[in-house]
């Protein structure tokens, strides 16, 4: 029988606030770093105003049915999904600077990981653009990630979710 891996999911309250910050944003590109099974995709692409460009990396490609047609439906509503199965280390380095005015970051949660992987990512933000890290409460090195970031100039804004996992939302 298969493992059922679900609960890695971020929590639904999530894919929710970040839909509700690419309304009240106007966002029109965004990145997901660590789809897994795409739920948090689904709320994010279905989010974006029509022309609007959603890239979503991840090492594996576990996204489950409903998560693989929100990506092929995009293209019907005048949008683009696009999966990238690729480490995100690899994968940032070949997307367009200062392009995405939403990021949202949920794949490994371990500092030398997270540090390098934060560096790649920051020179894709757009001018005035948001930065979103999830498992901001309970993790240590996403807590320390934080505090790194807000170091060098970022505001944060730091939420309780359900079981206390926690969404940042970083801004300069």
């Amino acid at each position: 029988m298969a493992e059922d891996l679900s609960g890695w999911n971020s929590e639904i309250e999530v894919g929710e606030t970040l839909a509700s910050l690419i309304r009240l944003t106007k966002a029109k590109t965004v990145l997901e770093v660590g789809v897994f099974q795409g739920a948090t995709s689904k709320q994010l692409i279905q989010a974006l105003p029509q022309g609007g460009y959603f890239v979503g990396i991840d090492i594996e490609d576990y996204r489950t049915i409903e998560a693989e047609k929100a990506f092929d439906n995009a293209n019907k509503k005048g949008k683009v999904a696009d999966f990238v199965k690729e480490s995100s280390l690899h994968a940032l380095k070949k997307l367009p600077t200062k392009h995405f005015d939403l990021i949202f970051v949920d794949s490994m949660h371990h500092w030398e990981h997270i540090l390098p992987e934060f560096k790649l990512i920051e020179p894709l933000l757009a001018d005035g653009g948001l930065l979103c890290y999830h498992d901001s409460i309970h993790i240590a090195d996403v807590k320390d990630l934080m505090t790194y970031a807000y170091s060098f100039g970022y505001n944060l804004l730091n939420l309780n979710t359900p079981f206390d996992r926690g969404l940042a939302i970083l801004k300069r």
